[in-house]
């Protein structure tokens, strides 16, 4: 599978970017909110040979993790623009994103529409609910929306193994764990054992959250929306119990969002339709439907 990688000279830093393929329509990726672009090495790996997936690591995560700011859906659409540039392609006739991601997808497209063809979203992208309790802060909202994948950001791992544990105690990824996820995994870690972190930005995760789910950013975004969407549903969410969307809650934003089809991803849950070789192939089977 051919791969390559940039590094992108953006406001606040330098964007890293990974490239999968050099043939076949350009599918442009985003990622979830405390995730990476290596997300996307599963999907890359079910449609190698036939498109190119271009997909970043945002600002304040991976190999973007010095970059000083702002935060922001608008930041992320901005470095999504950029990465076109660099790269010198006009437009792409697909932007996916997974859970924040798909957010993103939104708000790029609200911004540079001329640029996307179809947007779709995986999990994500869509109002959890029209209010939000009163008083809540980014981080209280993130700690209850992400749950306790959150405590790595403060904690100091001794050696590889012991971060992958952690995340072996996690509900959500003993159905989808293989090579390339642990490869994913690692690929947060920064330092030396046995010293190790997380490098993602906490600053980061609570600007984008603010952005994400207490702004207007997603409203103003979702109401402007003038292009065909697809919403994948994972019948499981981030705990691998309830989903995060109801079936019921997305009836209701289907009518606000008429262009908008709902499929359903079989027994996946919210990590595992995209990081899983099942939600990947099917994943993978859409993308061929939609292109």
């Amino acid at each position: 599978m051919i791969y390559q990688s940039h590094d992108i000279p953006v406001q606040g830093g330098q964007l890293h970017v990974g490239v999968w393929g050099n043939r076949g329509p350009i599918l442009l990726c985003s990622h979830g909110l405390s995730a990476n672009h290596k997300s996307y090495q599963g999907l890359a790996r079910e449609l190698d040979g036939e498109f190119t997936l271009i997909a970043v690591d945002h600002r304040g995560r991976g190999k973007s993790c010095n970059i000083t700011g702002p935060w922001g859906m608008k930041a992320h659409a901005d470095d999504l623009a950029a990465t076109l540039d660099f790269l010198k392609i006009d437009a792409v006739p697909l932007l996916m994103g997974h859970s924040m991601g798909a957010f993103i997808s939104a708000v790029t497209h609200h911004h540079y529409g001329d640029r996307i063809g179809k947007l779709l979203f995986i999990d994500g992208g869509l109002p959890l609910a029209d209010e939000l309790p009163p008083g809540i802060t980014p981080e209280q909202l993130v700690t209850a929306v992400v749950g306790p994948s959150m405590d790595r950001l403060d904690k100091l791992f001794a050696s590889e193994d012991e971060f992958l544990q952690f995340w072996k105690h996690h509900p959500a990824l003993g159905e989808c764990w293989s090579a390339d996820l642990e490869e994913y995994l690692l690929y947060e870690l920064s330092g030396s054992a046995p010293e190790l972190r997380s490098c993602v930005n906490k600053a980061a995760i609570l600007g984008d959250t603010e952005s994400q789910l207490m702004s207007d950013d997603i409203p103003n975004a979702l109401a402007k929306l003038s292009v065909p969407v697809t919403f994948l549903q994972a019948p499981r969410g981030i705990m691998n119990e309830a989903p995060l969307y109801s079936s019921e809650r997305l009836q209701d934003m289907q009518k606000r969002l008429p262009q908008m089809k709902v499929e359903v991803i079989d027994d996946v849950n919210h990590y595992s339709i995209l990081l899983g070789e099942k939600g990947a192939a099917a994943i993978a089977d859409i993308v061929r439907k939609l292109v």
